[in-house]
């Protein structure tokens, strides 16, 4: 009798009837998703406050890279200009200008010739030489006494008043000092104060001169205005060791000091950049194309952001459409850089906006000796990406419990009737044609087994059926083509397959001989490596099998110790067997079971060739052997050829790792003649390999031990060993032990 939905008030006692058969699958989902929602919290604690740990390491380590290497070039660019300062050709005659007297109302002063064209030129020489743009000679008092490079200035002209700090201060502690990037003033400044300095490429002689920036044949440069220098100043000392004047070497920011602060990118949005007192960018963002979109850098095309903008808190997310309501000069400048004009180093692992309004984390460092700050940032969304990651993995698992559930409800009224179904099918099946199934005694992943009597031979044999709520068609059309090709073999050592069809509901299955014993893995997994004579007496057998196969052009390709049987047939006893021919391949034409594996690694990657692990679905008699050969490596020397914890870390050691002699891990003495022959099976070109499965058994018939695996020994082995009877022992069910591994 079969339930159905009544109508009308009988309708409860059906829903309860079906809550109650489900109820069990309906607990567990819901303790599953409780479990989940726990984890999940929990682990989403762990996660961010170890992510926000190794974001300080890294913050930390990047930004101090980045300082370290800052200090390093400073360190350099002052002692290059102090070499040169102190340079007998270029200190003399600066000497003789700076002692030379000056005229009235402090005109330019006096200087020979002479003394002023050898400081020049010497100048120019060592400036070229140190790859410098050019140099200036200012006076105790602040005056330009001479310029050298690629500038002219004239003698007389005093430095801009915001500069004389810091001229005064070397002058004062005779210290070298860097200037930190500004941008050079061009034209007068003012009644009775002089031109300003002019550190532009320009021309003593004449504004349209080949080099000056006017001229048409002008090197390209920044636009005018927009010039940006540095300066390393060092002092100049007379021969009595006091100081007579700074020489002040030009340095060009943009092509120095922005590629330093690169040296460590965290990520892909993290950046480091230098910033003066007042928040003012110093280095050029990586940023500048996406601040023009923005309107946070108003110049034209090829004006960088240094210099020209001010690192503000726009108060919102600028990238995402925020419109900022305030003055720009009324925001606070950006968390990271206030904070570093307080503290002089730190880390924020807590999201701030930057000067994008873009949620950051970063780390600042503030160089109290040049008077300018460091920052190393990155974007918030990238720091966290894992965190968000793990959010979204354990929402997907809820949602995965929620259409589990559905699915196993669903799926549990399907397996009801095709149980039933099968259930009948079993009791006609109970007389296959010829066959009467007499007990089960395997269950495996697609189909059962079941030992059967043939009414009229009397013999008994294993009866596997696929069941079709688990074999899908194409693994059973897998299935049929296996039975196929393996009835095409009569080798004493290949299983035998008596006979299959389909049922009347369509269940396949197939007859093949009963077979009592144990796998080649299980004798090795239970007694460890075996002696060396008998490896070859097994191997012997195994080549055999594969050998009429290969020449009715039929390739096994997953040849493994879990597919060569042991046991006793026909009074034979220690007869190999080998087994599951679901994967083999006819070599003769191109089959639609191939293709239908195109996509997957055929085989068991322990006993992989080479060639099948790079080229998908390959298969001919040298991945055969290679197979052999690493399953004899496993017989004598009771290890499989390579071990690795991922499958994409065993393939590379089968691809590229040469395998350790066998005789250095036998228990048992391994014949150079045995060792050299399955060293050569596992070559990782084919072409270094056996020929054929015949020269490998005639190399194993001229090995040393080749016949010392008498007859008398193997019996002894077996009484010694006797196999399990059915049923207990499922390692007598010929079932398929291992399905194609997908690539991962």
């Amino acid at each position: 009798m079969t339930d159905s939905p009544p109508t009308g008030p009988s309708g409860s006692t059906w829903t309860r009837r079906t809550f109650l058969r489900h109820r069990p699958l309906l607990i567990s989902a819901g303790l599953a998703a409780l479990l989940i929602v726990g984890i999940g919290w929990w682990s989403q604690d762990a996660v961010k406050r170890t992510l926000e740990d190794r974001l300080r390491s890294e913050l930390e380590t990047a930004l101090n890279a980045n300082v370290t290497a800052l200090e390093l070039w400073i360190n350099g660019q002052l002692r290059t200009a102090s070499l040169i300062a102190a340079d007998p050709a270029v200190r003399s005659p600066a000497n003789l200008l700076l002692a030379a007297p000056l005229r009235t109302n402090n005109s330019p002063p006096f200087s020979s010739q002479a003394s002023s064209q050898a400081f020049v030129s010497t100048l120019d020489e060592r400036l070229d030489t140190a790859g410098y743009q050019a140099a200036i000679l200012v006076s105790t008092n602040g005056q330009i006494v001479a310029s050298s490079g690629r500038i002219r200035l004239r003698p007389g002209t005093p430095i801009p008043t915001e500069q004389a700090e810091i001229f005064n201060r070397v002058l004062t502690n005779g210290r070298p000092a860097l200037m930190t990037p500004f941008k050079p003033g061009r034209g007068p400044r003012g009644p009775g104060r002089g031109p300003r300095p002019n550190f532009g490429p320009t021309s003593p002689t004449s504004p349209t001169s080949p080099t000056s920036p006017t001229s048409p044949t002008a090197p390209a440069g920044p636009p005018r205005g927009e010039l940006q220098v540095m300066q390393a100043l060092v002092p100049i000392r007379a021969e009595d060791g006091t100081i007579s004047g700074v020489l002040a070497v030009i340095i060009r920011p943009e092509a120095e000091f922005t590629r330093v602060l690169s040296v460590a990118r965290p990520g892909t949005s993290g950046e480091t950049f230098g910033f003066d007192p007042e928040g003012r960018l110093l280095s050029q963002s990586r940023f500048d194309d996406q601040l023009r979109a923005l309107g946070i850098l108003t110049n034209g095309p090829g004006i960088s952001s240094a210099l020209n903008v001010t690192l503000r808190d726009p108060g919102g997310d600028l990238t995402h459409g925020f419109k900022p309501t305030a003055d720009p000069a009324g925001r606070p400048l950006m968390r990271l850089v206030s904070d570093a004009l307080i503290l002089p180093s730190g880390v924020s692992v807590m999201p701030v906006r930057d000067y994008r309004g873009v949620p950051v984390v970063g780390a600042w460092h503030w160089l109290e000796e040049h008077h300018f700050g460091v920052v190393t940032k990155i974007d918030a969304a990238e720091a966290f990406q894992p965190l968000r990651v793990l959010r979204l993995i354990f929402q997907l698992l809820l949602l995965l419990i929620a259409l589990a559930t559905l699915t196993g409800l669903v799926a549990s009224h399907l397996s009801t009737v095709w149980r039933r179904r099968f259930d009948e099918a079993q009791l006609r099946a109970r007389q296959l044609g010829q066959y009467t199934l007499v007990e089960q005694i395997g269950e495996g992943a697609m189909g059962v087994v079941y030992r059967a009597r043939h009414a009229l031979l009397r013999r008994e044999t294993a009866i596997k059926l696929l069941l079709p709520n688990r074999a899908d068609e194409e693994l059973i059309r897998q299935f049929e083509h296996e039975v196929q090709l393996t009835c095409r073999l009569s080798h004493p050592n290949t299983i035998q397959v008596f006979d299959y069809g389909h049922t009347a509901d369509g269940i396949f299955y197939y007859a093949m001989e009963l077979l009592e014993g144990l796998t080649l893995q299980q004798l090795v997994d239970l007694h460890g490596a075996i002696p060396q004579e008998r490896a070859i007496h097994l191997l012997r057998q195994a080549a055999g099998s594969l050998h009429e196969a290969h020449l009715a052009g039929l390739i096994h390709r997953d040849i493994k110790p879990g597919n060569l049987f042991l046991c006793q047939r026909g009074g034979m006893v220690d007869t190999i067997k080998v087994l599951d021919f679901g994967l083999v391949r006819d070599a003769s034409i191109a089959s639609p079971h191939d293709a239908s594996l195109a996509s997957r690694f055929i085989g068991t990657p322990l006993y992989m060739a080479p060639e099948t692990i790079r080229s998908h679905g390959h298969g001919d008699p040298q991945t055969d052997l290679y197979a052999l050969g690493a399953v004899a490596y496993l017989l004598v020397t009771g290890k499989p050829v390579f071990t690795a914890d991922s499958i994409d870390h065993l393939w590379e050691m089968h691809a590229t790792v040469q395998p350790a002699p066998p005789s250095q891990l036998a228990p048992f003495p391994v014949s150079n003649a045995l060792e050299s022959l399955i060293l050569r099976c596992l070559a990782k070109q084919p072409a270094d390999r056996p020929s054929s499965m015949a020269a490998f058994i005639d190399e194993l018939n001229h090995c040393p031990a080749a016949d010392d695996w008498t007859e008398l020994r193997r019996r002894d082995w077996w009484q010694q060993h006797p196999p399990s009877p059915y049923p207990s022992s499922p390692s007598t069910v010929p079932t398929r032990i291992l399905q194609p591994v997908e690539r991962q």
